[in-house]
């Protein structure tokens, strides 16, 4: 059990409200989303947890005796009772009285069980769930029970004294605190999204009970949104486990009538009243803060494999890359890069020869030289593996005399014993921004970070570190890393994450969309995956079909172990063509999801989305976690063995990407797919802007840039254009311009906010607007030349309009103004 230091309140007003069993509330706001309630039974301060780092001031709130009030809500207490309203006065959920009492010890959380703890009685056999709640208030000691259904040969009712952790469990339900607080919270059968997932949930998207954790291929967090009508965040200030310190002990589950909270340590609940799941996830975002947007390159593909032999086969593989015209931004290294061998037979002790924070003389002999002609001259960005340990037996010596390690027991990586950094302690971070910052002006431009479940922080910190390495040698550079598991807050740092070491299997690749999914909605909106597999062989259809996800991912990276064919193109066969068409489509979308992350950042409104956020009452639509909204681009990828097609279409009418021609939801699509065919499907009044095909971030524009408009209905899109590469955007000299179609009146018109116009004058961002009037069949645009600066930017505009039955298109040089007349289109 690991505990936390509590820091100073943030909030300069606080509202204390009595509770009838001893102890009580403290009622404040946090950002401008957030009431946050701590259940205090001293007077301790408030917990400095790095989940939280609103975007906004805290919001002001009138105060009573018994509550407050802000814009967004209020928070009353009466006899312990807690209620949540939301702006209109309507309640969202009552509390049970909070505190310990026959209340709280007989509320329960279904379809959970315990990981371990100590035995307040002997098991028992009872008739049902009540019937045990009863058997442990008759017995000393007792503050949990488990009601088995079936039970085994003890019987079906454990009494427990203390609870070390839960996990799910369909047979069991976990009733009262377990050995901490508990607040239970009313629900009208209210679903729950929001909890991360693992590969045994990945396709569900509500939750019943969830025990929040960090492990490989699997992140639970203490957030759900509920459709009361709120987001919640649990906060406590001690991390625990099974011997790990990977478990966060804010534990909630719902049996459809009560959202029952069990903690240790002190707790505190955020919640933030909203009215769908945009707003709820937006209100979320704002309180943990808004994701960072990745640089340009993060955009594009990146190539990883565990087996990067030499200098030779590096350059090989990036030269391959290059003359068969496979776009690609960037390529990652497993441990070949820093050091001769991997440590994963390791003692305690480590070995003297081992390398922490060089370079290998196999693959980076001239480490300054190669990378900066593997950047200059071949356009690669180079990202290397990092472990949260050290493997050199002076450097361990060194960090255990400092009190930098770990105590054990953080993993069951037996071989990491003795040898994890314990990055929450600053001066550890200090020590290791120091040791590695020598490799961003060598010319690393990102780290893959493994293996770090050491705590439900520990990728936190560690981020925390590397960014105190960056600034050390750049003040605007963004930082980018990808991380196998994470917590609520990181992607304000700039940190992605990935899904862990999956397996080369199809189960695997139709989990990938729902854990996309469901991490986006906990708080990791940039999510990538080991596309093929990692663990063992792939094959040709296999890959095919993952590359084609990959095209509508946030972050598209392909990864092996060192005894697989690596996942490149042109070592599957006739399968190349087809992976390199993924490509090519993911560089055409590359200024279209650029802009969509940049929106993300702006308004805290998640890139991707799936099918429930626009379709709550559709009862097909809204339980789907195989299609998902990528912008206004419903992607319904195949993910059969058979190639066999598995779509639905909600209600509406729905374009075919890049296709004219329409077909009316809902409705449902099978048959057989090609295996170049991906199911994309677009709602009239999408305006979608592409790129032609390069082959790295850099060469854009590389031409016209294609506008698409899908007639039919109203429509916007938010277009823009940075250096790719610094943090300008952050400082809000911005200039937004928006583009609207108005269906009605046949036309596509645009507004500036002229309020922050700074960065534009500097050439840092360019805007260009659109107007399609279909009275006289004409496309004008008008361009700021005060961006005209900028590098990367497209200066022909190719455009698109897609009809019922006819698709037409020209090409025009942009200049600062112009128009396309109907007689200037060509039929296509």
């Amino acid at each position: 059990m690991r505990l936390f230091l509590l820091g100073a309140f943030a909030n300069a007003k606080e509202v204390f409200v009595p509770l009838p069993g001893g102890g009580k509330l403290g009622l404040s706001t946090r950002g401008s989303t957030a009431f946050r309630v701590r259940v205090l039974t001293t007077d301790n301060a408030p917990i400095d947890t790095p989940m939280v780092a609103p975007d906004a001031e805290d919001a002001p709130f009138s105060s009573t005796s018994t509550g407050i009030s802000a814009k967004f809500g209020s928070i009353t207490v009466d006899q312990g009772k807690l209620t949540l309203k939301d702006a209109s006065g309507k309640v969202l959920t009552t509390s049970d009285p909070i505190g310990h009492g026959d209340t709280g010890i007989c509320s329960t959380q279904p379809g959970t069980d315990i990981t371990g703890g100590d035995r307040a009685g002997d098991p028992t056999t009872v008739a049902d769930s009540a019937a045990c709640c009863d058997y442990c208030k008759a017995t000393t000691g007792c503050k949990a029970w488990i009601f088995g259904n079936p039970g085994d040969e003890e019987g079906n009712c454990w009494v427990m004294s203390t609870v070390a952790g839960t996990t799910p469990s369909a047979s069991r339900t976990l009733g009262g605190m377990g050995s901490g607080n508990g607040v239970f919270l009313s629900t009208k059968a209210g679903k729950l999204y929001g909890r991360g997932s693992g590969k045994g949930d990945a396709t569900k998207l509500t939750a019943t009970a969830v025990n929040p954790y960090v492990d490989n291929t699997a992140t639970y967090v203490p957030h759900y949104y509920t459709t009361d009508g709120y987001a919640a965040l649990g906060v406590v200030n001690i991390t625990t486990g099974n011997g790990k310190t990977n478990n966060l002990p804010a534990r909630y589950g719902t049996d459809g009538s009560k959202i029952s909270w069990s903690t240790e340590g002190a707790f505190e609940l955020y919640l933030m009243p909203a009215a769908t799941l945009d707003e709820g996830t937006a209100a979320y975002y704002s309180l943990i803060g808004a994701p960072a947007v990745p640089p340009r390159y993060g955009f594009g593909f990146i190539a990883s494999r565990w087996g990067w032999e030499n200098r030779s086969y590096i350059e090989s593989v990036l030269h391959q890359f290059r003359d068969g015209n496979y776009p690609i931004d960037a390529f990652i290294t497993d441990f070949g890069w820093f050091t001769t061998e991997s440590d994963y037979a390791y003692p305690s002790e480590g070995k003297d020869y081992y390398h922490d924070f060089n370079f290998s003389n196999l693959t980076f002999p001239e480490p300054q030289a190669q990378l900066k002609e593997y950047r200059e001259k071949l356009n690669f960005r180079m990202g290397g593996i990092r472990k949260p340990r050290l493997g050199n037996t002076d450097l361990i010596k060194f960090a255990t005399a400092q009190g930098f390690i770990l105590p054990g027991g953080e993993t069951e990586l037996g071989y990491a014993e003795g040898r994890n950094l314990n990055y929450g302690i600053k001066a550890a971070r200090d020590w290791y921004a120091e040791q590695q910052k020598h490799y961003y002006p060598d010319g690393v431009s990102f780290f893959w970070n493994d293996e770090g479940e050491t705590d439900f922080y520990t990728f936190h910190w560690w981020n925390v570190a590397q960014l105190q390495s960056l600034r050390a040698t750049s003040d605007d550079t963004r930082f980018y890393s990808i991380n196998r598991a994470w917590s609520p807050g990181m992607a304000r740092l700039g940190a992605t994450v990935w899904t862990g070491d999956i397996n080369p299997s199809w189960d695997d690749l139709v989990n990938t969309p729902g854990m996309m999914l469901n991490w986006g909605l906990a708080g990791a909106p940039y999510v990538a995956c080991d596309i093929g597999g990692f663990t063992g062989e792939s094959n040709a259809d296999l890959l095919t079909r993952w590359y084609q996800v990959g095209a509508f991912i946030p972050t598209m990276r392909v990864h092996s172990t060192k005894d697989a064919t690596p996942h490149f193109p042109w070592l599957w066969g006739d399968a190349g063509v087809n992976l390199q068409a993924a490509l090519n489509l993911r560089y055409q979308l590359l200024p279209y999801h650029y802009s969509l992350a940049h929106r993300m950042y702006k308004t805290n409104r998640l890139w991707m989305r799936p099918l429930v956020a626009e379709y709550p009452e559709d009862a097909t639509a809204s339980v789907l976690a195989n299609q998902w909204f990528d912008g206004d681009l419903m992607v319904a990828p195949v993910l059969n063995q058979d190639s066999t097609k598995d779509v639905y279409l909600p209600k509406g009418e729905w374009y075919s990407f890049n296709a004219s021609g329409v077909q009316q939801g809902p409705k449902s699509i099978s048959g057989t797919a090609e295996m170049g065919e991906i199911p994309v499907f677009v709602r009239p009044g999408a305006v979608v802007p592409l790129a032609p095909v390069v082959q790295y971030s850099g060469a854009l524009p590389g031409g016209a840039l294609e506008v698409q408009v899908y007639a039919g209905e109203d429509g916007s899109f938010e277009f823009v254009e940075d250096d790719g590469e610094t943090t300008a955007y952050e400082q809000g000299k911005i200039r937004t311009t928006t583009f609207k179609w108005n269906d009605a009146s046949s036309t596509l018109s645009w507004s500036v906010d002229d309020g922050e116009t700074t960065a534009y004058e500097q050439g840092k961002i360019r805007t260009t607007t659109f107007k399609w009037n279909d009275a006289s069949s004409t496309l004008s645009w008008s361009v700021d030349s005060g961006a005209s600066s900028l590098a990367n930017a497209f200066t022909e505009v190719y455009v698109t309009k897609f009809a019922d039955a006819t698709v037409k298109s020209a090409t025009k040089a942009l200049g600062s103004s112009g128009s396309i007349v109907v007689s200037d289109l060509v039929v296509v």
